[in-house]
């Protein structure tokens, strides 16, 4: 992804971008990505599949896989990156990422351009919230249907990892918290997020090491107090999760 991007953070799960690139990269761990293509239009992948994404057209990208996008031509975008565990979106998916919705796209666009001026915290999250519930209603599937059972010893050993993103858990201890064992772990994890524990632990580290960035501490500094072994160790994980380096992404957000 080029550097004349605009990025800010109008909610705590929620990134906002908008400007001008001829391509990007994002292994989105744990978080869903709203977009639209502005002016210019873009190839997209994902796995083995090839889109093409034209002028007014939406982008859902479910944290199923990676995605990288080039230039058919130079594109201007306006991306919203929301954590997966927010309420609206969980454990759903998108089958058809690339969405012909004018209607849809309009609204997007006012929502990304309110939350990018001044307004209130309430109207903020309204008008995100009702967006989102208007792109899961209409294209949103169940990603994966649940086995039976598994919802409490989820959401103990979420909640846990969560808590000790930092932490060096091993997969016996998040189980023993569970009070189940590693392989139903394991299982439950991939049907409820689409990822393994370690994945997601990853995923949290790399959110929290954001937040310090933006608050304007050095890539050193969000290495060492977010678990990773050191700045090689976070830049590695940081740029496969949205395309910029730890540094990059600091002189972005302060710039906005």
């Amino acid at each position: 992804m080029t550097a004349n991007v605009r990025m800010w953070r109008p909610a705590e799960r929620v990134l906002m971008l908008a400007g001008r690139t001829t391509g990007y990269a994002i292994e989105p761990r744990g978080e869903y990505v709203f977009g639209i293509v502005a002016g210019g239009s873009m190839r997209a992948a994902r796995g083995r599949r090839r889109y093409v994404v034209r002028s007014g057209q939406l982008v859902a990208w479910d944290p199923s896989d990676a995605h990288s996008g080039e230039a058919a031509e130079p594109w201007s975008a306006r991306l919203m990156i929301v954590e997966a565990d927010e309420e609206l979106l969980d454990n759903v998916a998108f089958p058809a990422p690339v969405l012909s919705d004018p209607a849809l796209a309009e609204a997007f666009v006012r929502v990304h351009k309110l939350v990018a001026g001044a307004t209130t915290r309430l109207e903020r999250d309204s008008a995100l919230a009702t967006w989102l519930q208007a792109v899961v209603d209409r294209y949103a599937t169940t990603r994966t249907a649940r086995a039976s059972g598994g919802d409490a010893e989820f959401r103990l050993a979420r909640e846990y990892l969560v808590e000790h993103a930092e932490a060096a858990i091993s997969l016996a201890e998040l189980a023993a918290v569970a009070g189940t064992d590693k392989f139903q772990l394991i299982k439950l994890f991939r049907e409820r997020t689409g990822l393994p524990p370690h994945a997601l632990q990853i995923a949290h580290r790399v959110r929290r090491a954001r937040t310090l960035l933006e608050a304007g501490h050095t890539a050193a500094e969000a290495a060492a107090r977010t678990g990773f072994t050191d700045q090689s160790h976070l830049h590695r994980h940081f740029k496969r999760s949205l395309g910029f380096t730890p540094g990059q992404y600091r002189r972005l957000i302060s710039d906005s």
